[in-house]
C-alpha cells in the first residue's frame, strides 16, 4: 500500500466518521451519483475545490495542507499516485464502518470519474507546490 495515503487515511479516519454520522450517507451518495451522472466530463478546476463547496472528492481527497506537509520524497511519492491506491488504503476501514465500504464501493463504481478530477487536482497542486518552490 502506498504509505503516504496509508498515514492519511489513519490520520483523517476520525474526521471522516464524525462527518459521515452527520450526513444521510445514502442520500449523501445518492446525489453524487447524480451529480457524476449529469457531468459525467465534469473538469475541475481551482474554484472547484473550496472549503465552501466540502464535496465527497473535497472532502476526502484534496487536503492541500496535509500535502504540502510532506517531505520531498512524500511528495514524489503522493505525486506518483493514483486514486486506486488511495481506495485500497481506506478499504480495510471498510470491514469494520460499513459508510467507509459504502464510500469505497462508490468510488470503485464511478471509478473513472474520480480518476479523472484527481488527476487533475494532483496535476494543480503539482503546479502550486513547484511555483512555491517545493523540489517535484
Amino acid at each position: 500500500m502506498n504509505p503516504i495515503w496509508t498515514h492519511y487515511c489513519a490520520n483523517q479516519m476520525q474526521t471522516w466518521l464524525e462527518w459521515l454520522n452527520t450526513v444521510h450517507i445514502n442520500s449523501y451518495l445518492e446525489l453524487t451519483e447524480r451529480f457524476i451522472v449529469t457531468h459525467p466530463f465534469f473538469v475541475p478546476n481551482s474554484s472547484n475545490f473550496t472549503d465552501t463547496q466540502q464535496g465527497l472528492f473535497d472532502r476526502l481527497v484534496m487536503d492541500k495542507e496535509f500535502i504540502s506537509s510532506l517531505s520531498d520524497k512524500g511528495l514524489s511519492i503522493w505525486a506518483n499516485s493514483n486514486f486506486v491506491d488511495f481506495i485500497a488504503c481506506l478499504e480495510p476501514y471498510g470491514s469494520r464502518y460499513p459508510d467507509i465500504r459504502r464510500l469505497t464501493n462508490f468510488m470503485n463504481l464511478h471509478l473513472e470519474w474520480f480518476t479523472r478530477v484527481y488527476q487533475f487536482f494532483r496535476a494543480d497542486m503539482i503546479l502550486e507546490l513547484r511555483e512555491e518552490g517545493r523540489n517535484l
